[in-house]
């Protein structure tokens, strides 16, 4: 026989999956959150200056520093996989939040896709123009769903800062700077500012509830 639950203490159980799944993010992916937002930033960074140092020829070669996250991904992976061993109760809000970063990487590797397909058939690399600000997109998307979940306002800071950042790359490309290397600048500011200040706050969070 199934006992109904009143309205109260269905929103009682919500906010408490919510609390719980929380404490999980503060206790742990604060430092998955650090290290991605480190890595691409720093991977951007060296694109960037790549770009003004090489002779023209050779500019394409700046690109292969994209290949360096290929080994930090399984890093991260590694990193996470330690996160969620050591959840203590794993919530149904959890499996969101990792079905949501699925669906991310999903969506990465099928754009990657199409764009290289296009640039083949086409013989020009000219698409690839819009792979930043696409990303950033997807990733503001992503981080958006992860604070409404969590109801954590750096969250959705950090997704204003990725969409705005898909706005500035498209202006300063094509309309200001007419360059698209500054995209690599604005990808590094939105994943310090999106990824590692929150990741530095889970972790303060985190410390002073375990005092």
């Amino acid at each position: 026989m199934e006992t109904k639950l009143t309205e109260q203490e269905s929103l009682a159980i919500i906010n408490e999956m919510i609390i719980q799944a929380r404490n999980n993010v503060q206790k742990g992916s604060a430092n998955s959150l650090v290290y991605n937002g480190y890595a691409v930033a720093f991977t951007a960074i060296l694109n960037f200056i790549l770009l003004n140092v090489l002779p023209e020829s050779e500019l394409n070669w700046s690109f292969s520093v994209w290949w360096l996250m290929i080994p930090s991904f399984f890093v991260s992976r590694y990193i996470q996989s330690r996160i969620d061993r050591s959840a203590i109760v794993k919530t149904h809000i959890d499996s969101i939040v990792s079905t949501l970063w699925r669906g991310f990487s999903i969506s990465i590797v099928l754009l990657l896709s199409i764009l290289f397909s296009m640039a083949l058939v086409h013989h020009t690399w000219y698409y690839f123009a819009v792979f930043t600000p696409i990303i950033m997109i997807i990733v503001a998307l992503t981080e958006y769903g992860m604070a409404k979940v969590y109801r954590f306002k750096p969250f959705f800071w950090g997704a204003v800062g990725f969409w705005t950042g898909a706005l500035l790359c498209c202006f300063f490309t094509y309309f200001v700077l007419k360059r698209g290397d500054v995209q690599f600048l604005i990808l590094a500011l939105c994943m310090i500012l999106g990824f590692v200040v929150p990741g530095y706050q889970l972790n303060k969070l985190a410390k002073e509830e375990n005092v």
